[in-house]
């Protein structure tokens, strides 16, 4: 919809958790009959509204509401009188950081808030302290929701009722109760996992041969060994609920943006209780694909690195590691290869790493003679850095005086909030330069010397793995690997090696 060229108002429509769970059952489109509501409304005040913004998520932090962010800039348009709503909550329930700051910019806007019942100018006295009580009581009745909504998950727990928003895999939700029902397509896939995990199957094991058999997850992804062993671990399979095991924590905050961090909870600390639902495997089965998937013998491992690669080398197509792995051949004699993740887009092959290691040393031989010859170039340039700091000093003068343009009233807040954007774009982009620039302090004849040495190590059978890693690192910041001929007797690659400081 088009921006008025008078006066206009912006409708902004968001759904509760509540009308989402009513709308997973087809009981009516919550935001559908929000916006016949408002638009009632504005036709009956003659309301000209200039854009419609609908937010289908129910987050209540403005970081996790792309539409409400959107509708933030939008009101800093002078011609922008005021926002159309259902409730003030829809504006924002959140901590008193975020309710703060929709208040501040409601108000230093002019922004109006219209709602069915009443106006609010959050420049009046009277208004703008019912905007605030409003929030900060419905700020307090969320806090009281999730409580009682914990309480009674934990309740229901108890009774044995799944509480997940999602059904595991392998069963399916029961519209409008906190039960589970197999799927008939999932529930077979899941009782052949724990069959062949119970008779020896390690993880990896199981995933290649789903895989190979045509059957995906429930999104259609190919099986890995994490997702087996996700499933496996799962006490609802043998007929128990757990509530409560995982749990997503703040671990601190940037501006508007929370950390989380997803915790495991102590034994003791969860419901795990006998489920109502029907069980997929006994618990026998359960417990003895549990121990023979994920109990073994503990090895006291070498942790020296046996890759002179590691840390450096990473597929060019998808950006995963490429990590050594030992094959063990037909004679009982060990291969060293690098191997990429299995079932990715780039379906990258194994490859023997004495194959890459001589690559390596080819494309180092023609890194040392480019140096040399002044092909590549590196170091700082003093004249780019010149001209980097000063269109910092600038930009830093520039916005001295846009604020003092902006505090003398001769531009509006819209154009003040547009031309201090692409300052501080252009500033981050400078100073990103600049870091990069200063950061080039190594000289090229450094680069050729440690090159030359790492040469002499990598070709020296008698230095070890982690000394050959450490001499690359030195000066590699990263190898990007490519596949040219994928033929088995014909194997070609290239290498593309990032150098530290050029």
């Amino acid at each position: 919809m088009q921006r008025p060229d008078e006066g206009y108002y912006i409708m902004y429509l968001r759904r509760s958790r509540a009308d989402i769970e009513k709308e997973k059952y087809g009981e009516f489109n919550t935001l559908a009959a929000h916006e016949k509501t408002l638009t009632e409304l504005a036709v009956r005040r003659n309301l000209k509204i200039g854009a419609i913004y609908r937010e289908l998520v129910s987050g209540e932090s403005i970081e996790e509401r792309t539409e409400f962010k959107k509708v933030l800039e939008h009101i800093a348009d002078p011609l922008c009188l005021g926002v159309i709503v259902h409730a003030v909550d829809r504006l924002g329930r959140g901590d008193p950081m975020e309710y703060g700051l929709i208040l501040s910019s409601l108000q230093y806007t002019h922004t109006l808030v219209v709602t069915p019942n009443r106006d609010y100018d959050p420049n009046m006295t009277d208004d703008r302290e019912q905007l605030k009580t409003q929030m900060f009581f419905s700020n307090i009745e969320l806090e009281h929701i999730r409580e009682r909504l914990h309480n009674g998950n934990i309740r229901s727990a108890k009774d044995g009722n799944y509480q997940g928003s999602k059904p595991p895999y392998g069963y399916d939700k029961v519209p409008y109760r906190a039960a589970l029902v197999p799927n008939e397509k999932e529930a077979p896939v899941v009782k052949l996992i724990f069959k062949l995990a119970s008779e020896g199957w390690n993880k990896g094991a199981i995933a290649r041969h789903l895989n190979t058999s045509g059957i995906k997850t429930r999104f259609g992804y190919l099986w890995t060994a994490a997702r087996i062993g996700t499933i496996l671990s799962n006490p609802i399979y043998k007929g128990m609920v757990r509530y409560g095991y995982r749990r997503q924590q703040v671990v601190s905050r940037d501006g508007l943006k929370f950390v989380k961090k997803t915790t495991v909870s102590k034994e003791g600390q969860y419901v795990l209780e006998k489920g109502n639902h029907e069980p997929l495997v006994s618990e026998e089965v359960w417990e003895l694909a549990n121990r023979r998937a994920f109990e073994g013998v503990p090895v006291k491992r070498d942790r020296s690195i046996k890759n002179p690669l590691a840390g450096l080398i990473v597929c060019g197509k998808c950006g995963r590691a490429l990590v050594r792995q030992d094959v063990k051949g037909k004679s009982g004699k060990h291969f060293p290869r690098l191997h990429h993740a299995y079932y990715t887009e780039c379906q990258c092959k194994s490859i023997s790493i004495a194959y890459v290691m001589e690559c390596l040393c080819d494309a180092l031989e023609d890194i040392a003679v480019d140096l040399e010859t002044g092909v590549i170039r590196c170091g700082i340039d003093p004249a780019e850095l010149e001209a980097v700091e000063h269109a910092l000093a600038v930009e830093d003068k520039k916005l001295d005086k846009l604020i003092e343009l902006f505090n003398a009233d001769a531009i509006n807040v819209y154009e003040f909030k547009e031309r201090r954007e692409a300052s501080d774009k252009m500033v981050e982009q400078l100073r990103l330069r600049h870091e990069e620039l200063t950061n080039k302090g190594v000289t090229a004849e450094e680069i050729i010397f440690s090159t030359h040495e790492a040469l002499a190590k990598l070709r020296d059978d008698s230095v070890s793995a982690e000394e050959k890693n450490k001499a690359l690192k030195t000066f590699i910041e990263r190898i990007e690997y490519f596949e040219i001929d994928r033929a088995r007797k014909n194997r070609k690659i290239e290498l593309h090696v990032k150098l530290r400081g050029v």
